[in-house]
């Protein structure tokens, strides 16, 4: 299982394109919008609430990235069937796609949060960072899971299209690139409906060393 787990990260790793997507673009996008807006987002500076935001969003396109696509595609090529006839167990199979999928997506988190503090000049407490960090990373979990379930019901290419377009769909509607309370009310209240939204506001209200609600969490 340990092999198998070194393996996957290494795959991940080696991804460029990968983690260009993942990593890459929410820091490119982060240092991009972060310089052009000076009035604060809900009370906090923009630089600091964006920090979350971005975390959220390559988190989420780490979390769908790394499990569902690999499970399917070795699900057609039959790779699946191979490891049946190993020691590999189904759940350690599935244990490990998941592990891989949330060490890429912490490390996505990290990023995020290294290049606003030394960029962007954003200062918070110790205890801040780190429950911002860990709420947000906690909560992709369930996108780790969402990914790999989804790998065992559609085909590799099917499902390489429509993680994209649930990404792209729920950080957009979920408030990750501008705040909701600029939307319609009829669009604000299918965002705050929005799994995102929720992830984001988790870190959020820990930024401001508060703990999360009830609903952010369910």
């Amino acid at each position: 299982m340990n092999v198998m787990l070194e393996l996957e990260l290494k795959r991940a790793f080696n991804d460029w394109r990968l983690i260009l997507f993942t990593i890459g673009m929410p820091m490119v996008i982060y240092l991009a919008t972060a310089a052009q807006f000076d009035e604060p987002i809900d009370g906090t500076p923009v630089a600091r609430y964006l920090l979350v935001s971005m975390a959220v969003f390559g988190a989420i396109g780490a979390a769908l990235s790394i499990g569902g696509p690999r499970v399917a595609m070795e699900r057609e090529i039959g790779w699946t069937r191979q490891l049946r006839l190993t020691a590999m167990s189904g759940v350690r199979y599935v244990v490990v796609k998941l592990m891989a999928a949330a060490v890429v997506t912490l490390v996505s988190i990290v990023a995020i949060f290294v290049l606003g503090s030394l960029v962007n000049d954003v200062h918070m407490p110790i205890r801040e960072w780190v429950m911002s960090a860990g709420l947000v990373w906690a909560g992709s979990w369930v996108l780790c899971v969402l990914s790999v379930l989804l790998g065992y019901l559609f085909t590799s290419t099917s499902i390489t299209v429509g993680l994209m377009v649930v990404n792209m769909g729920f950080s957009m509607l979920g408030g990750l690139f501008w705040p909701v309370n600029g939307f319609p009310h009829w669009l604000r209240l299918v965002a705050e409906a929005t799994p995102t939204y929720h992830l984001a506001q988790l870190g959020h209200v820990a930024q401001n060393g508060d703990w999360p609600a009830t609903t952010d969490v369910v």
